[in-house]
């Protein structure tokens, strides 16, 4: 079978096959936001369904607001989510 591979939002990472796992130590902030608005972006893109369960020093809000600054149609993304469905577990 040949597995697809997707854009993981990463450059240094680069395409991924479903399932890969990877771990990212940061020492700031900035370094978490980095790392993780492009990957987040690219699962948006992909249509894919995306969970960011956010902590400090980095809380929801502000979450949301630097991946709003990548993903201007955010309130898209999150409106089509709440439209699925999904039972919140």
């Amino acid at each position: 079978m040949i597995e697809s591979r997707r854009s993981s939002g990463i450059d240094i990472i680069g395409d991924v096959t479903w399932g890969t796992h990877f771990c990212q130590f940061y020492d700031a902030k900035e370094d978490l936001i980095e790392i993780l608005v492009p990957y987040f972006k690219a699962g948006l893109e992909n249509n894919e369904f995306c969970i960011w369960v956010t902590s400090e020093p980095l809380g929801a809000e502000e979450a949301k607001g630097v991946l709003r600054t990548a993903v201007p149609d955010l309130d898209a993304y999150l409106k089509k989510r709440t439209n699925r469905n999904y039972p919140l577990q």
